[in-house]
């Protein structure tokens, strides 16, 4: 039966207006649904079971996007500074062969085939050398060419510095001047039994305006540049 919903009248279900108040009536919600109707809300339920897990995929596809995002991010961050490592590297290996020509050694061999390293320090400025440094260039040079022309001597040595005796002075042109002498007070020359009552002079020496190590005769113009760059036994 339907029933009217104006006046409440029972009507047969196959009446479309009350007989009664003539409303127009609508199917009760008691009446069995149709085949229809029942497809039509049961493909209702389907399409949203459809958009539902179409709206989860798409959120799980952002959030591992946005996961791979960040993870790309802190992969880079050690990368990015590799290059800064490289550039320190390769400034560090530009730098070796300078370091290498400063501590490279010069040789002076005796006939014996004994050898006394120098070591060459270009980057000392020998405008500006304290009495300790100009004594060990002027022993440095002195060294080498005793062990070259006295091959039937014991060669000397770079703790042999204390054989010689180091008098210094300014010129009028201010050039640092070396008077060297033996120092037969010495081990070294008391080994080569040399005169313990005299100390001879051996050579001038003097640092020019130019930092260059020369030797030669005081108060002359002639002086010959033995060394520029500055020497360390």
């Amino acid at each position: 039966m339907k029933k009217c919903p104006q006046c409440g009248f029972e009507n047969q279900p196959h009446n479309q207006f009350c007989k009664q108040c003539g409303a127009k009536l609508t199917a009760d919600e008691d009446q069995p649904m149709t085949r229809e109707a029942a497809k039509e809300k049961s493909s209702k339920r389907k399409r949203k079971v459809i958009y539902l897990v179409i709206a989860i995929i798409l959120i799980l596809i952002l959030v591992l996007f946005g996961i791979a995002q960040a993870t790309g991010k802190q992969s880079k961050s050690p990368a990015s500074t590799s290059p800064k490592t490289e550039k320190k590297a390769s400034s560090v290996a530009k730098k070796a062969p300078a370091t290498t020509a400063a501590s490279s050694t010069a040789a002076a061999s005796a006939s014996s085939g004994r050898q006394t390293a120098i070591q060459t320090m270009p980057d000392v400025n020998t405008k500006n050398l304290t009495t300790q440094q100009v004594n060990k260039w002027v022993y440095a040079n002195i060294m080498a060419d005793w062990n070259k022309n006295n091959t039937d001597e014991p060669p000397l040595t770079p703790a042999d510095q204390d054989a010689f005796i180091f008098n210094q002075s300014t010129d009028d042109q201010g050039c640092v001047e070396i008077q060297v002498q033996e120092n037969h007070q010495s081990a070294f020359m008391k080994s080569i039994h040399a005169d313990p009552e005299s100390t001879p002079t051996i050579g001038w020496y003097r640092i020019n305006a130019q930092g260059y190590l020369q030797q030669g005769t005081p108060g002359s113009d002639n002086w010959n540049t033995i060394a520029q760059n500055y020497q360390e036994p």
